[in-house]
């Protein structure tokens, strides 16, 4: 029987390039796929050709096919063997990554901290295999970072303009931005309204009615769902006991936190963990 898979905390390369640039068939050694890695940075994915492969993200299988590229967040837990795919892999900073974000992109399908899939249509394929080749150019070389952030603001601006898997995109507001970020730092040590109203000069009414116009959740959502899969995480991948766990995402009490868990996930944390490490095996 193979062993558990372990889930290593990745971090990039070098830090003093805020974008790495990788052609996944010529960089096997990067990819191993006897562990799950969780990342702090954005990776982007451009998947030019594979075949019956699959890639795991927080817990979700999908399907790999050619031309899609994927763009996956900080924090998120990520498996998958690369064995037999081309493509291009992109590593940008996370920093860097939002500050390139808020000039650039104009969905909030960029807002939060989910995946993203988008299809390279046969129109948009010469143009992504110039960028891609520029970047690869440059980050050989100079690697100048001024240069290689107006690469980046261009592919996110021409991934706006590929068929994504999420729908209903608005105009970022700066405030939904602001807010989503104070709730990735925050989430664990501050759960009331009136907290994030403050940080963004907004009454609590009036910060919920923003964040459930532009993304169709409340604050109290969000900060649940985004609790939840840090708590996922922290149960399937880590060695903590559930005690530890708990004391970790700041419950007073390990019986909140079991009842947190059951009733937004219909198991126990351990019943949760045991299906988890069935998969790993």
């Amino acid at each position: 029987m193979k062993s558990k898979k372990q889930v290593i905390q990745a971090k990039q390369y070098d830090k003093n390039v805020p974008i790495e640039f990788f052609r996944i068939e010529n960089n096997q050694d990067i990819f191993d796929s006897n562990n799950h890695y969780q990342f702090d940075f954005y990776q982007i994915y451009w998947f030019t050709d594979a075949s019956n492969k699959y890639h795991q993200i927080d817990f979700v299988t999908y399907a790999i096919e050619s031309d899609q590229i994927w763009i996956i967040y900080p924090g998120q837990v990520h498996h998958f063997d690369s064995t037999d795919i081309s493509g291009y892999y992109l590593v940008i900073d996370k920093d860097y990554f939002h500050r390139v974000l808020f000039k650039e992109a104009k969905q909030k399908a960029f807002t939060g901290s989910s995946h993203l899939k988008f299809i390279v249509t046969t129109e948009m394929q010469q143009l992504f295999e110039h960028l891609n080749q520029l970047i690869e150019i440059e980050f050989h070389s100079f690697k100048r970072a001024s240069v290689l952030e107006k690469y980046i603001q261009l592919y996110i601006l021409h991934l706006q303009d590929l068929p994504v898997e999420k729908l209903n995109h608005v105009n970022i507001d700066t405030r939904i931005h602001t807010l989503l970020e104070l709730i990735e730092q925050y989430y664990i040590t501050h759960r009331k309204n009136e907290f994030y109203a403050g940080k963004v000069s907004l009454s609590s009414k009036r910060m919920n009615e923003i964040l459930i116009q532009s993304i169709g959740k409340s604050l109290k959502q969000n900060l649940q769902d985004r609790l939840l899969l840090e708590a996922k995480r922290l149960v399937g991948y880590s060695n903590d006991n559930i005690q530890e766990i708990a004391d970790k995402l700041c419950f007073s009490e390990v019986t909140y936190f079991n009842r947190f868990f059951k009733k937004h996930t219909n198991q126990t944390p351990l019943d949760f963990r045991q299906k988890v490490k069935k998969v790993q095996e």
